[in-house]
């Protein structure tokens, strides 16, 4: 008897435990993990900040410095500041005559004013859009070389969701907007007077333009690593998890089960962006819609059908038998035609776009929801699973259609569900969301993340240095309603990060990485910064911005508009770590190697530039000393120190006794200001 209640207690006991174990770990677990807990405003810790705007932040950090026994920084000079402020909101260096005006007003709403000028700058725009580019592996081409470009499966028209971005930034597009108009803009309504949405159709580019190989002969693959690649950048950049892993099995730590997957895969298999599933051994051919009304549409499409239906007539003409003269009436009004059609057909807009409905040809070529893929392998089809909300984020107050820890079923979503799954996005997991997208705005501006793996803010990632204020500027966030400029400005107004970034022995050692943010944070400039510094201080900067990327390093304009290319990327941007667009980049790896610093030095590209910046510099007028000035401004932001001041006159004037030119003496100047250390930094 005994014995036979060992064996049913042990049975029991094996059950229990298989089902434990086919659960992932962090469904177990309660409570929730932080990131996944709501949003509850934290008391403000008592004291007060010294700064004349009356800071939050600075309650909240304080209190931490005074609970370790830290003590913070004093602030930084003016002039440096300033130089941080420009370089973080525009990524450009500040004009001398901003510099001088700034460093005259002893206002004491001289600093808000500042920040409130170049967030009304077009220049802020592009700066943050390439922060967020990073984060959605924007590319412009796949192939660096214009010539091996195949049309049908590049993002020709990638451009139009790049200046889409830069221009909902500078009109601070409500956060929860961005997020709906990159997932289902094509489901928005048009604005009105017109018949479509073109923003939303160029948001949605954000779906197509990822890394997949466009020569893979099995194209069903193709597809679900696209649907795969959609889910995984969605997870990341809004939601800071890595939905990604459960495409196999359910995600060993996060709340994340591969039912989960599987119903947002519904989603993205309802999804199209591709014209069809296209055949072995061709290439894919990325859906394209014309922005156009419908009766331009419509007369375009059939304008192409005629033209295509003569093209054919002329090659049947070639392969009949003996083959029609070439000089034939029939060949002569069959060409004639064509001409004709060729030169009246307008050149019609287009963006890469989504649309409802699968893939045409493919396993899934319809609204419906699809079985799980064991192992994650199309070929190996499971349980069908209803599309519907992830499981672990599922309204607090249930209704009867929404028990206690269900989702929704798939027929409370209209069309495909992007457009309810953006909007849960921004409604049921708010919380969530707004945490991520305040630590990224934090990272850029402060070094690193409250929490510092921006991208994973499941039990893999960090946890937060200070829950509290991440929790604090997300509910001050939504408050403003999802104003990113908002998050700017009371950042950059906190006396954290108007701290100068010197630091001691005691302090290195008591905080080495600056966690509790006793001090400034010195980083050095992206790529991108780089580059438009030495177009700016060189005269040679372009302002005009949109339209398709330029291939050259040479172009005048923006770093932003220069190509991001997945294949062959440009030498500059990989030396100086930029972000490789063949997946989502939450920060920057950055090195420091040798040909750096040659490139500095002797570079077509920095000679070129050193000799105009050069020839700025002997342009002013006044003395050598003054032009000295002047180089110093314009790169540093700053006079040059009397020491510094002197080297620099004894180098003219030793390059004088050595006969070399005026011009060879300034050029040389201008290449080594160029070349030192001090200008690539932000302190």
């Amino acid at each position: 008897m005994r014995t036979a209640a060992c064996i049913v207690l042990g049975l029991a006991l094996a059950i229990l435990l298989s089902q434990a174990e086919s659960q992932p770990p962090a469904a177990r677990s309660t409570p929730p993990w932080w990131s996944f807990q709501p949003l509850r405003a934290p008391q403000l810790p008592s004291g007060s900040s010294s700064s004349p705007h009356g800071n939050e932040i600075d309650r909240f950090i304080d209190a931490e410095l005074s609970r370790r026994g830290l003590e913070s920084n004093p602030p930084a000079s003016r002039r440096t500041l300033l130089r941080r402020a420009s370089y973080d909101l525009t990524g450009l260096p500040p004009n001398p005559d901003l510099v001088e005006a700034f460093l005259a007003d002893p206002s004491p709403d001289a600093w808000p004013r500042l920040i409130d000028r170049l967030l009304a700058s077009v220049a802020y725009g592009e700066r943050w859009a390439r922060h967020w580019l990073d984060v959605v592996r924007y590319a412009d081409f796949h192939d660096a070389n214009p010539k091996a470009r195949v049309a049908s499966c590049e993002p020709l028209e990638a451009w139009r969701f790049r200046d889409w971005v830069v221009t909902a930034l500078n009109r601070d597009l409500p956060y929860g907007q961005f997020i709906v108009h990159h997932i289902a803009g094509d489901l928005l309504p048009a604005p009105p007077g017109q018949e479509f949405n073109a923003e939303g159709l160029a948001a949605t580019t954000f779906l197509s333009n990822g890394v997949w190989d466009r020569g893979d002969a099995d194209k069903e693959k193709i597809v679900s690593d696209m649907v795969d690649d959609q889910i995984d950048t969605i997870g990341k950049a809004f939601l800071g998890l890595t939905l990604g892993c459960a495409r196999c099995h359910d995600h060993k730590f996060d709340p994340v089960t591969q039912r989960d997957y599987y119903a947002l895969a519904g989603v993205f298999y309802s999804t199209r962006v591709l014209e069809e599933l296209g055949t072995k051994g061709g290439e894919y051919t990325l859906l394209r819609t014309p922005l156009a009304s419908d009766r331009e549409a419509s007369r375009w499409k059939a304008q192409q059908a005629l033209l295509a239906r003569l093209e054919s007539d002329i090659k049947n003409l070639d392969q009949k038998k003996p083959p029609v003269p070439a000089d034939s009436p029939q060949r002569r009004r069959l060409t004639h035609q064509r001409d004709l059609l060729k030169r009246s057909i307008p050149v019609l807009p287009m963006s890469i776009a989504a649309r409802e409905g699968g893939t045409p040809g493919g396993l899934f070529p319809h609204l419906q929801d699809v079985p799980i893929h064991l192992r994650g392998q199309y070929s190996q089809l499971g349980e069908r699973v209803p599309r519907r909300f992830p499981a672990w984020f599922v309204p607090p107050h249930p209704t009867p259609a929404s028990p206690p820890g269900s989702a929704p079923p798939s027929a409370e979503f209209a069309g495909s569900g992007r457009l309810a799954l953006a909007q849960w996005i921004v409604s049921e997991a708010r919380p969530l969301m707004a945490r991520v997208l305040v630590n990224r705005i934090w990272q850029h501006h402060f070094g690193e993340g409250l929490v510092r793996t921006a991208g994973n803010f499941g039990k893999l990632g960090e946890t937060p240095t200070h829950p509290e204020l991440l929790d604090w500027l997300a509910s001050y966030f939504l408050h403003e309603g999802g104003s990113i400029k908002a998050l700017h400005r009371k950042m950059l107004l906190s006396e954290a990060y108007q701290r100068s970034s010197s630091t001691t022995p005691a302090l290195r050692q008591a905080d080495p990485e600056n966690r509790w943010l006793a001090r400034f944070t010195s980083r050095r400039l992206e790529a991108e910064a780089i580059r438009d510094t030495i177009l700016s201080v060189s005269g040679s900067l372009s302002f005009s911005g949109g339209g398709p990327a330029d291939d050259d390093l040479q172009s005048s304009r923006r770093s932003l508009y220069v190509q991001t290319a997945r294949w062959d990327r440009g030498s500059f941007a990989m030396l100086f770590d930029a972000a490789n667009p063949d997946a989502s980049v939450d920060k920057r790896f950055v090195s420091t190697v040798a040909p750096q610093a040659l490139f500095l030095l002797n570079h077509p590209f920095m000679l070129e530039h050193a000799a105009r910046f050069a020839r700025i510099v002997r342009a002013h007028a006044g003395t050598d000393a003054d032009r000295v000035t002047s180089a110093y401004q314009g790169l540093l932001s700053r006079v040059p120190t009397p020491s510094e001041l002197k080297i620099a006159l004894q180098f003219l004037n030793t390059n004088k006794e050595s006969n070399a030119s005026m011009e060879a003496r300034w050029d040389d100047f201008a290449q080594l200001l160029l070349w030192g250390n001090e200008w690539l930094f932000l302190d």
